[in-house]
């Protein structure tokens, strides 16, 4: 089954959904757009539509940026407190988009609405699907701690392979059933991709950015009462009424040969803010404050500006060791957070050499970091995960690893054996 659901059918998904896109976009242009039912509704579905696609194009960025960087992504989550704010951006986002969606499922829900009369089968399986992709993901983030750390560790090494026409399925084989429930679902959605209303995503209204100031002709004044002159430009705000709006009988006075336009309206100070001001702000706000809290540390790190923290911690005395032999030792991760728990716990492996002289080898796979064992009858390092075999000096004997397993600088002082640690050194350097 694990075979079939991440080896097989995420092709199937991929290629129903662009041979599916071409289809419908040649035989069916009209519908392959980005039209809305705002026409139908208006009210509930902007305070739905603003939250929904706020808080989920973030998101959808976020896991794509990952995908693409995991290095800066990794360096970005190595920070204990960046760690912590990401993942409560990442869940306030979620629940910000998942009350969108609940507000556009009511929507559709209210008996003799028009939306709800021109609402498809694929529309309710649509938003059946994401509603449950999101509260997934909403219940990954709350009881499966660092899901962005998991994400960068399993998925993300996945989703490479089967970029690579190889895929490797054990990564995420052995992940809870919620996590997998998510990941199968997100290929479910590229599989619906070409049936449903989610073609939009190919056609976003970009022009909207560059298309020049709308001219708009009231008749009458939604702001006064009577009617204003016609021809009036509305330039965001009501014009003044005219002077001779309320006439005897009730209709728009003619203009006198020769006499000057009225001048364009000007807003009028102390004007209210507006709901859709009020949340177009709030939203913009939002996502400029999470945008800095990603793209700061990631920067830093392609500028090589961030260096990471490294402790000496003294993992045992000499005698305690003896010539020839490895041993796992333990010590505290250099940026341990108070809330860590044993998170905040890893290992290493340690061997004396000589009587001065030690080799501290990191307890990862290069490969994908998996934790390596040392087989003492056999005098090798092994992975559990997809067999990979490391000499006793870390060195590649066979299997997956790219790389010999990383080291530790190792010093004796004062009688005890120290580590130079740093976080989670699985790449090889």
């Amino acid at each position: 089954m694990s075979t079939v659901l991440f080896a097989v059918f995420p092709y199937i998904a991929v290629i129903t959904a662009v041979a599916g896109s071409l289809g419908r976009y040649l035989g069916n242009r009209y519908s392959y757009s980005s039209l809305s039912t705002q026409l139908l509704e208006n009210r509930t579905l902007y305070w739905g539509s603003v939250p929904w696609h706020y808080g989920i194009t973030l998101i959808l960025l976020a896991h794509l940026l990952a995908w693409l960087a995991p290095g800066a992504a990794l360096a970005l989550l190595g920070g204990g407190l960046r760690l912590f704010v990401i993942e409560a951006v990442g869940l306030a986002l979620a629940l910000y988009a998942f009350i969108g969606l609940l507000m556009l499922i009511a929507r559709r829900l209210r008996r003799n609405s028009r939306v709800r009369q021109t609402s498809s089968p694929m529309d309710w399986v649509l938003l059946v699907v994401l509603l449950v992709q999101v509260a997934s993901g909403i219940v990954i983030a709350l009881f499966h701690r660092w899901g962005s750390i998991w994400y960068l560790s399993t998925a993300v090494p996945w989703l490479w392979s089967l970029v690579r026409l190889q895929p490797e399925v054990s990564t995420v084989a052995a992940l809870p059933a919620i996590i997998q429930l998510h990941i199968v679902l997100g290929f479910l959605l590229i599989f619906l991709f070409p049936v449903t209303r989610l073609v939009h995503i190919a056609v976003p209204p970009i022009p909207y950015l560059w298309r020049p100031y709308q001219v708009v002709i009231w008749r009458t004044d939604p702001g006064r009462r009577g009617p204003i002159a016609t021809g009036a430009l509305m330039a965001g705000t009501p014009p003044p009424a005219r002077a001779d709006a309320h006439r005897p009988n009730g209709g728009p006075a003619m203009a006198s040969p020769g006499a000057a336009p009225p001048a364009p309206a000007r807003a009028e100070e102390g004007e209210p803010v507006t709901r859709r001001d009020f949340l177009t702000r709030l939203s913009l706000a939002a996502g400029g404050l999470a945008a800095l809290i990603v793209a700061i540390p990631s920067i830093a790190f392609l500028l090589g500006l961030r260096r990471s923290p490294q402790v000496w911690s003294t993992v045992g005395r000499i005698d305690e060791f003896q010539v020839g032999e490895t041993r796992q030792v333990a010590f505290a991760d250099p940026t341990p957070l108070p809330w860590a728990g044993v998170t905040a716990q890893t290992a290493a492996w340690l061997r004396r050499d000589t009587s001065d002289t030690f080799t501290a080898f990191s307890i990862n796979c290069t490969h994908l970091g998996c934790p390596v064992r040392w087989i003492g009858t056999a005098n090798l390092f092994m992975c559990p995960c997809h067999g990979g075999v490391f000499y006793h000096d870390g060195r590649v004997a066979s299997g997956p690893p790219p790389q010999p397993l990383a080291t530790y600088p190792v010093r004796t002082r004062n009688g005890n054996v120290e580590i130079l640690t740093s976080p989670l050194p699985i790449s090889g350097h």
